[in-house]
């Protein structure tokens, strides 16, 4: 697979789950939060505001350096394959034992099939 293409996917991505985070992280708290305790769903707001320049930066790199040599792709992709394995292992670790959060892995199936795709990408990189 073409690192180009795994960079958009995995760019594109990104950056529209940073729009969701900055625009409608108000209409989806109560699928998030396991409670009606409104300073409890300020902070999941406050949280996503906070996430979305990070997520669109990390989005706005792959999309920038897809024409990269292989080397720089890759090391690119590698970085993404690290960052989000430690975005699952908190997924399934913290998130799904916090009785405060309504976390099910449907609610991550698109990261997972995005962390796939940067994974094959990684290891079928031309």
């Amino acid at each position: 697979m073409k690192t180009k293409i795994s960079l958009t996917i995995v760019g594109v991505y990104n950056i529209l789950m940073s729009l969701v985070m900055a625009f409608a992280i108000k209409d989806m708290i109560p699928m998030i939060l396991n409670t009606e305790i409104q300073e409890a769903a300020r902070m999941v707001e406050i949280m996503h505001y906070g996430l979305f320049p990070a997520i669109l930066i990390i989005g706005l790199i792959c999309i920038l350096c897809r024409n990269e040599s292989l080397e720089t792709a890759k090391k690119i992709l590698l970085a993404y394959i690290i960052g989000t394995t430690v975005l699952m292992f908190v997924f399934f670790t913290i998130f799904s034992n916090e009785p405060l959060m309504n976390f099910g892995v449907d609610m991550i199936i698109p990261d997972i099939v995005v962390y796939l795709i940067a994974i094959f990408g990684y290891l079928k990189a031309k």
